[in-house]
């Protein structure tokens, strides 16, 4: 079973949280483009265009290519999104390529978080087989079913990740407590005065660091 106690969301993550939850996006049913734009102030146009996004002053607006398979524009809309949020809305064609390719792969990022939230995976019935998961998500979030297979690989790698560090810290608390003398036996005590005794009588002392 997955131990969702060890998934740490970025930063990324929880700012989407927290914009969902105070535009009221609590379950993935109340995840759609039309809802979501209306909710952030942001006009929304399906066209037979490029997919963009744009903001001038307080307007802000986003266009979606309308000859796209619905799995695309959803997508796109999210892409588009993240841009908009990120401060990237605009034009990016005078852009340096590094530049331009560094936003577009945090605008694919953001699009993977805001389809598919954490808070929201983690209260998802889970299926008899893992490999059935991405199934799940693909037909809860209305996504691709490789941007599933994608997410749900994050998720697992985050989760390891953090069972992992939390090993590794425990670890290492534990064997700061067994070295300090505070937290010694009795015997380990006596074998250490032993030790010090010994080097006194051959004149060596005893260096404290």
């Amino acid at each position: 079973m997955l131990q969702w106690i060890y998934y740490k969301p970025t930063e990324l993550e929880k700012q989407i949280t927290s914009l969902y939850q105070s535009i009221e996006i609590w379950h993935p049913e109340d995840i759609q483009e039309s809802l979501i734009a209306t909710r952030t102030g942001i006009k929304l146009r399906y066209e037979d265009a490029p997919s963009l996004a744009f903001e001038k002053g307080k307007y802000r607006c986003i266009v979606i290519d309308n000859t796209l398979a619905l799995e695309e524009q959803r997508k796109q809309f999210f892409h588009e999104f993240g841009h908009l949020l990120r401060g990237h809305a605009g034009d990016q064609s005078d852009l340096p390529d590094l530049f331009r390719d560094l936003q577009e792969e945090q605008a694919d990022q953001f699009a993977i978080y805001a389809m598919m939230p954490a808070y929201m995976i983690m209260n998802l019935p889970v299926p008899e087989y893992e490999r059935d998961v991405p199934y799940l998500l693909a037909f809860k979030f209305r996504v691709p079913i490789d941007t599933a297979k994608e997410r749900w690989d994050q998720i697992k790698r985050r989760i390891s990740a953090g069972a992992w560090e939390q090993k590794f810290i425990e670890s290492e608390r534990s064997r700061y407590r067994k070295a300090d003398p505070a937290n010694w036996s009795s015997e380990t005590k006596a074998i250490f005065r032993l030790a010090i005794d010994r080097k006194m009588q051959k004149g060596q002392g005893v260096i404290i660091r």
